[in-house]
């Protein structure tokens, strides 16, 4: 399946007029009101330029069924029709835009037609063929597929501009934006515990944290070792030992929701925790321990303290029959008396019960708990150098690190699988992702020096990989599709010119990886907006949407397929080419400050005015395209009867020298 055109008769701000909108499926589509009232006549043709699988690079079971971009000035409006298309999946749809829209998909062969949204009393369709002769004709019929429920739209944008979308606010439960991501994250920094000072922790830090966790994760994943992503594409530095913070949630005041059955248990483990940190404050003020032995001992009993605060946080949460926890609290009474705050941990652990009569299961030992918190603590106990550990993180080796994460992730998805089963509403839909917990161990490379391009390139990656696993693979109650359209607002905005040239070469060698995961193996489809023309050189010129705003106080307008000021190149064309295109410069191939300076130097040049001859002798040396430097060169000789031509000349004579040199090396 694949998404393929959209007419928007009318939209609240983003058109004027009515738009026909062609993503280069294997027919390009036209459209017009019909005579009779809210009809709408569909014209379609074959795409001479479509080839059936051809952004299919990899053997994924995941196959690419179509590719295209967005490009316009800024204003233009890309950002908006992207949320005309996400709008067509959003369940909540009384908050959007005002519009009126018909988006049409294809079946993978381009044999079916479906409707994904229809705001017109009646469709027609009429196709249009032309003979040998050139004779065109035309067959019609109804349009009466029903819309297809079987698609979904993921949003990213690496955008954070303190915009406000009112469409969109908690209602697309897909967008992984960067905006929508650093909600998330601020909203679990609120439900922490407090620093060891008792204040706040770092904003900048915990952000930090939590953003470079879902890297790790991904480039530690299976996934990237597996299909070698990114190999030979973008080439990643290796970096430092990492530092793993400990972080528990807030103390709960009040035990509402916590099963009956745990709450003297917790409390127990809770008090034996506490004692053991204030007996070790009274010993090591009178023995004479090192600093890293003392932070080993504390650093322990934060990360039991921790594990309680994930109970607390998550059974206190509005969840049904969580009255259902049960522990043979007077079976082990004489043995919790006699142990450790550790021990005691692992006794709750292996005996406690989680669900409802006869289903209730050991959801702890089977989480993996036990093994994550013993791994935390060999880990530390191997520490070295007082400035290696602290109360509540420490460095650690990268082997150690992954390990350690990954059994958290194994724990949170045992212990969110749980609770996915009350947070259902009557219709089987999720209700909120408030009942989720995010775990207490973050991470952070210690030797953390990626680039603003190397960020922008994992945030995309990574962001995708974390949504998929915790809300798709993870998750068994949401409903899987079987296509996805992955629409990506401006993700290359950081990238170095080579890396946006290999940007889409780079999508489709791993995206498809990425949902080959999902049990359905979906087909997917990637829309992506972008400024710069590098990315448009790998696309047919059917795949490129032009939005062109005239000016602010004018609405945009989409040069379609059929448009002939449309720009023609994209595929195969070189850069020159494409920055020559009056759509994206104006028509000027220079920055708008040096093309000022050149046209000053050729206004003095054709002056009688002798003045400042060398200001102007050193801007003619400064211009670096040397068909332009060496015309501008000759004119000043004209003029002041000097020898700056040969001068010019040299340098460009040493300058391809050197490249030789560099070639033949």
């Amino acid at each position: 399946m694949r998404l393929v055109a959209i007419y928007i008769a009318e939209h609240e701000y983003l058109f004027s007029i009515p738009q026909s909108i062609n993503f280069g499926g294997k027919y390009l589509y036209s459209f017009e009101k019909s005579q009779s009232p809210d009809s709408i006549l569909v014209t379609r043709e074959v795409n001479p330029n479509f080839i059936e699988g051809f952004f299919n690079i990899t053997g994924s079971k995941s196959k690419v069924t179509n590719l295209s971009a967005i490009v316009g000035q800024n204003g233009a409006g890309k950002s908006s029709l992207l949320d005309v298309i996400r709008s067509i999946f959003i369940r909540n749809g009384y908050a959007l835009p005002q519009s009126q829209c018909l988006v049409l998909a294809e079946s993978a062969t381009g044999n079916k037609l479906f409707v994904l949204r229809n705001d017109f009393a009646r469709i027609s369709l009429r196709n249009k063929t032309n003979d040998e002769e050139g004779t065109i004709t035309y067959k019609s019929q109804r349009i009466t597929s029903s819309p297809s429920k079987s698609a979904q739209t993921l949003y990213y944008s690496p955008h954070f501009d303190y915009k406000y979308n009112p469409n969109f606010d908690n209602v697309d439960g897909y967008d992984i934006s960067f905006d929508r991501i650093l909600e998330e994250d601020l909203n679990e920094l609120g439900e922490m515990d407090a620093s060891d000072g008792g204040g706040a922790y770092s904003i900048n830090e915990e952000l930090a944290f939590k953003n470079s966790l879902r890297q790790i994760e991904f480039l530690s994943s299976d996934l990237v070792a597996k299909h070698q992503i990114f190999k030979d594409i973008y080439p990643l530095k290796q970096h430092g030992n990492p530092i793993l913070k400990i972080r528990g949630y807030k103390q709960q005041e009040r035990e509402w929701n916590t099963p009956e059955g745990f709450r003297e248990i917790l409390k127990l483990i809770h008090h034996k925790n506490e004692e053991e940190l204030r007996a070790w404050a009274k010993v090591r003020d009178d023995e004479d321990l090192s600093q890293v032995e003392v932070y080993r001992y504390i650093f322990k009993r934060e990360v039991i303290k921790a594990v309680l605060s994930v109970f607390y946080q998550q059974m206190e949460k509005e969840n049904h029959y969580l009255w259902e926890g049960r522990f043979p609290l007077s079976d082990l009474r004489e043995s919790l008396e006699n142990s450790t705050s550790h021990e005691a941990l692992n006794i709750f652990i292996e005996n406690a019960e989680m669900g409802k009569g006869e289903n209730a299961k050991k959801i702890l030992l089977d989480s993996g708990l036990r093994e994550l918190v013993e791994k935390i603590f060999s880990s530390i106990d191997i520490v070295e150098g007082e400035s290696n550990i602290e109360s509540r993180e420490y460095k650690t080796s990268k082997q150690d690190a992954i390990e350690i994460l990954s059994l958290q992730r194994n724990f949170i998805k045992v212990f969110n699988k749980y609770y996915r089963v009350f947070a259902k509403d009557n219709d089987g839909y999720m209700l909120s992702d408030d009942y989720k917990i995010r775990g207490f161990v973050n991470y952070m490379p210690f030797d953390q020096k990626l680039s603003s391009g190397e960020h922008a390139l994992l945030n995309l990656f990574s962001r995708i990989y974390n949504f998929l696993t915790e809300n798709l693979i993870d998750n068994q109650f949401r409903k899987l599709h079987e296509h996805y359209i992955i629409l990506l607002d401006e993700a290359d905005l950081s990238f170095h010119p080579i890396w946006k040239r290999r940007y889409v070469k780079a999508l489709l060698q791993t995206l498809p990886y990425f949902f080959e995961q999902l049990d359905k193996h979906p087909s997917i489809q990637i829309i992506f907006t972008t400024h710069d023309p590098l990315s448009l050189s790998d696309l047919p010129n059917c795949n490129v949407v032009y939005l062109r705003r005239p000016s602010y106080e004018e609405a945009a307008v989409v040069s379609d397929y059929s448009d002939m000021s449309r720009p023609s190149r994209t595929f195969g064309a070189n850069i020159a080419e494409l920055l020559a295109d009056s759509f994206f410069l104006d028509g000027a191939l220079v920055g708008d400050f040096a093309q000022d300076i050149i046209q000053e130097t050729i206004k003095w040049l054709d002056s009688p005015n002798r003045e400042k001859a060398e200001r102007y002798s050193k801007i003619i040396k400064m211009v670096d395209e040397p068909i332009v430097q060496t015309k501008l060169a000759e004119m000043f000789d004209e003029k002041m009867t000097s020898n700056l031509q040969a001068a010019v000349i040299d340098d460009q004579i040493r300058k391809l020298q050197e490249l030789r040199k560099k070639l033949r090396s």
